[in-house]
């Protein structure tokens, strides 16, 4: 794809959708009935009662392997239920204890629960043997420990960053998030009648917006025409005064830049616009080359992607543009 695209960001971005979960389904879906089917032809019930019984006595296993492992949790918070959980006993098991999908685990584990009662009831003499009960306790009380120990529930890249999206939980969207409700939001209703107060710029300025620089690798020049000799300083609008953070009349002001185009052959134009970096975008690059800051380069480029989008859908959101 064209990589000049989005003013030199390429293609930016989209939302993670649900190809993961139809994904699961499908093979999951697939592989069942394929092995019921195999074992329906060769007119094997007891088979198909086995996989049933097998599926349900897993999930159960799966389900109270997991909560005997937060148990293990629990022990940590315990330590920390002064400090982090207010000293209440139901924060730490809520925080502990608590799963996102907790009626469709409900549902499951009933479910799984009453079948292996059934079957047991049902057909004992094949069910009802110490081999599966040691599995069983396998899975709920070793398995899981040995899992977690290993590290193999540690999310990969692609679920880290699926939970990051999904939870706007990016170090962009903090930065984004940041730059929105601690500056555009306090200004960008403000700038026309800022303009309106310059003597100076106001019929200068014929598009009254902030043009906000997002430089793709987060390096933030001090002076603009270092990036662009092309854009020259004009002057500043009438300061904006805002008691924020403790501060009284804390000042807020915009550039003002001319550039000069050809407009007939022989002939330029003068320019004029509000023109500024989203400055905090420094702090990522700063991060990228900070030793103590895990935050490598990558990161960094795919962070500044995000932003992007997040800054256009604030100033949407809050009629900016």
């Amino acid at each position: 794809m064209d990589q000049q695209e989005n003013n030199g960001f390429g293609p930016i971005f989209k939302p993670r959708g649900k190809a993961v979960t139809f994904a699961s389904v499908v093979i999951a879906t697939i592989s069942g009935a394929l092995l019921v089917f195999a074992l329906w032809e060769n007119e094997d019930k007891e088979g198909i009662s086995f996989v049933f019984f097998a599926t349900a006595l897993l999930m159960l296993s799966v389900i109270a392997g997991e909560l005997i492992r937060r148990v293990s949790m629990l022990a940590e918070e315990i330590r920390h239920k002064q400090t982090r959980y207010r000293g209440e006993w139901r924060r730490v098991l809520k925080s502990t204890f608590a799963f996102e999908y907790s009626s469709c685990i409900l549902v499951v584990g009933t479910t799984s629960t009453l079948f292996v009662c059934y079957a047991m009831l049902q057909n004992y003499e094949s069910f009802l043997r110490l081999d599966y009960a040691i599995f069983f306790i396998l899975n709920c009380f070793v398995v899981p420990q040995l899992v977690f120990l290993v590290g193999l529930r540690e999310p990969n890249t692609v679920e880290a960053t699926m939970l990051n999206e999904r939870d706007n939980k990016n170090v962009a969207d903090g930065f984004a998030w940041n730059y929105y409700f601690g500056y555009l939001k306090l200004v960008l209703p403000r700038l026309e009648a800022q303009i309106a107060k310059s003597s100076e710029f106001r019929y200068k300025i014929t598009k009254k917006k902030l043009y906000i620089l997002v430089p793709k690798t987060c390096y933030v020049y001090d002076n603009i025409a270092d990036a662009d000799p092309r854009v020259t300083w004009a002057g500043d609008l009438t300061p904006c005064k805002i008691n924020r953070g403790g501060i009284r009349e804390r000042i807020y002001k915009q550039a003002v830049y001319r550039v000069e185009m050809s407009d007939k052959p022989g002939m330029t134009r003068e320019y004029f616009f509000i023109l500024e970096y989203a400055s905090n975008l420094m702090s990522l690059y700063d991060m990228s080359l900070h030793e103590d800051a895990p935050f490598s380069r990558q990161e960094r480029d795919d962070q500044v992607i995000i932003v992007l989008p997040q800054l256009k859908s604030f100033a949407k959101s809050a009629n900016f543009f």
